[in-house]
């Protein structure tokens, strides 16, 4: 069964907001770098390439259901920051964005009653409340630590420690 043109319109702009994500966080990673957080920039390395395969998913999955790939152009993304939490609240609210077009094209696939799509997307919603909650943490983490250079860098190290989705 060929993929609706809503729906292969939808998700080719799914592609471009999954790889405008990957590329917000790289760019998150390097304000990181550069301001010596190197656990803070591996996570957002993690996330940049999570995102990456995001896109990727969702390209594969156009192309198997006999849609056509078109590429949106990609907006540079913020480079700098205030502060440790700015950046991890930038991400949080990046999060949402993406979890609201997920639930955008949920609907769609819904109310077409594509039932291949709906179950596709399905990894997509659980992926997200998972993604929401490990920043979420994160931002409440920063918030105890504000002030206090040692819990900043304590956290910097935890961050650090992450592991990637392949590796859990």
């Amino acid at each position: 069964m060929d993929i609706s043109t809503e729906l292969e319109k939808a998700i080719n702009e799914q592609i471009g907001i999954e790889f405008a994500a990957s590329y917000a966080y790289l760019s998150m990673a390097a304000y990181f770098e550069r301001n010596a957080f190197d656990g803070f920039s591996k996570w957002m390395h993690l996330q940049s390439e999570e995102e990456h395969t995001h896109a990727m998913k969702f390209y594969q999955y156009l192309i198997d259901r006999g849609g056509v790939a078109r590429i949106p152009s990609i907006p540079a993304p913020e480079w700098d920051f205030d502060s440790v939490i700015k950046v991890f609240e930038a991400s949080l609210d990046q999060e949402r964005e993406v979890t609201r077009h997920i639930y955008d094209l949920y609907k769609i696939a819904q109310n077409e009653s594509d039932f291949a799509t709906v179950s596709f997307l399905k990894w997509f919603v659980d992926e997200q409340v998972e993604e929401e909650k490990n920043v979420s943490d994160m931002i409440d983490k920063l918030k105890m630590a504000q002030g206090n250079p040692d819990s900043l860098l304590l956290l910097d190290r935890y961050a650090l420690e992450r592991k990637a989705e392949s590796e859990v």
